[in-house]
């Protein structure tokens, strides 16, 4: 990591209109209920990009008073996973906003459980409304596609929060090589028997089941797309047809790929596992690509220079995005609206994209200063009079002309881990929610793998 901010120093660069020390008046009865995940949210302190701030929550009770004229307390709940988010909702547990994943948004859109976003949070003339003004048009676009079982787009029941690929963890200094580890069939190389952990959770480990069932199929397409006998929307309709087959005769094929792939891992693991490739207990891991930051970063500390590979043949397109409960009223739709923008702002994802280590689904301006680019220019980019130095293009993600000058190994490590060229953009699949009957198969199919 590199340089952070003082608060005093951002108070100048930012121009902070909220006020840094809790308000000791009495504050009002509107409470905005948020249920996030842990450590997914700037904290604050001397862990934060602007040490010793608050918690960005906290600060965004003072912003909403100071730009509303209103009094809001936000009680912050952290939930372990989708799961248990889930189970709790339907146990009765109340929330107003709430940052799932994509296939968990997809299923509680499909359950009339959430409300959809009201125009005016995608008015660009409001000042105001950073999300719309400032999310990516990749990021945008994905959403727009995306639909929900009442046929409207996922734009239109969520606002993007972090993003990215699956892929492997690799150590090259071990023999790994990213030809090897573009094979999603890697997980049963008895070359690196005992050398490779998969996820412990069935959705992660079935798509790897997909990828290792119809990875020939799925280059094929790839060579068809290249050659110019099919287009890129045809393409990416293959991909996504095929890593979300859950026929019954494809599951029980792909039962038979991961019971393979389960004798010849060293493990399965969520995220307890992330030092030891790092102290060499294995030598590939697959993982969510924010998670792949994260384990690079650290092995820099012991001298020790990783790779993230995206299997060539496809890969998992997720996403975490703030949804909105059904009839949360006029009064929490207008501040978890305010919440979400107030996390779009650029300089609040800066710090949310510091602390949490994962990629953030807003882009900023595609033109003129842009202080998220700078950012990734600043962590990324190559210091001036460096030898040796590639192009890295993420202009997709940050509109045109977004090119990072950077040092060639970052083409393979955390640049390339939180922004994928546009080659590998291409092969990267939504994995759509089970129902409830693929659901218990899944899970039948994974008591027996586990």
């Amino acid at each position: 990591m590199k340089k952070k901010l003082s608060l005093a120093l951002a108070a100048l660069i930012f121009g902070s209109a909220f006020s840094l020390s809790a308000c000791d008046g009495i504050r009002g009865e509107l409470v905005l209920r948020v249920g996030s995940w842990d450590e997914y949210i700037d904290e604050g302190g001397d862990e934060s990009w602007v040490e010793g701030s608050a918690p960005l929550y906290e600060e965004f009770e003072e912003w909403y008073f100071d730009t509303y004229n209103k009094r809001i307390r936000v009680e912050y709940v952290t939930l372990q996973d989708n799961e248990t988010m889930y189970n709790k909702i339907k146990m009765g547990d109340s929330y107003d906003l709430l940052c799932p994943s994509e296939y968990m948004i997809m299923k509680l859109a499909a359950e009339n459980r959430l409300q959809a976003y009201p125009e005016s949070f995608f008015d660009k003339n409001d000042e105001h409304n950073y999300y719309a003004k400032y999310v990516s048009p990749y990021i945008d676009e994905t959403f727009t596609k995306g639909k929900t079982a009442d046929g409207k787009s996922w734009k239109d029941y969520a606002a993007g929060y972090m993003w990215g690929s699956t892929g492997f963890i690799i150590n090259p200094s071990h023999g790994v090589t990213r030809e090897e580890a573009g094979s999603w069939n890697i997980f049963q190389s008895k070359k690196y028997a005992r050398k490779i952990t998969a996820k412990d959770n069935v959705r992660d480990s079935y798509f790897a089941g997909l990828g290792m069932y119809y990875e020939d199929e799925l280059l094929n397409a790839q060579n068809r797309y290249q050659n110019g006998e099919i287009d890129l929307t045809a393409y990416q309709d293959i991909l996504s047809d095929k890593m979300n087959d859950t026929l019954p005769t494809t599951m029980n094929n792909v039962k038979q790929e991961l019971i393979a792939m389960r004798k010849n891992l060293y493990g399965l693991e969520t995220d307890e596992g992330k030092m030891d490739i790092i102290t060499g207990r294995f030598d590939i891991s697959y993982q969510w690509s924010g998670d792949a930051v994260y384990v690079l970063d650290k092995a820099e500390e012991y001298d020790l220079e990783l790779e993230y590979v995206v299997p060539k043949a496809a890969s998992n397109l997720w996403f975490d995005g703030w949804v909105m409960m059904k009839n949360i009223g006029e009064a929490k739709t207008h501040a978890a609206t305010a919440f979400v923008n107030f996390l779009s702002r650029p300089d609040n994802v800066v710090r949310n994209m510091y602390y949490i280590g994962y990629t953030s689904c807003i882009s900023g301006p595609q033109s003129g200063e842009n202080e998220i680019f700078d950012y990734i220019l600043d962590m990324y980019g190559a210091d001036e009079g460096e030898e040796e130095t590639a192009t890295h293009d993420v202009s997709y993600f940050f509109g045109n002309d977004h090119v990072v000058t950077t040092t060639p190994d970052q083409i393979n490590r955390q640049l390339f881990a939180q922004y994928p060229d546009q080659k590998t953009i291409e092969r990267l699949v939504v994995m759509e929610y089970f129902t409830k009957e693929e659901n218990e198969l899944a899970n039948r199919i994974w008591i027996t793998i586990k």
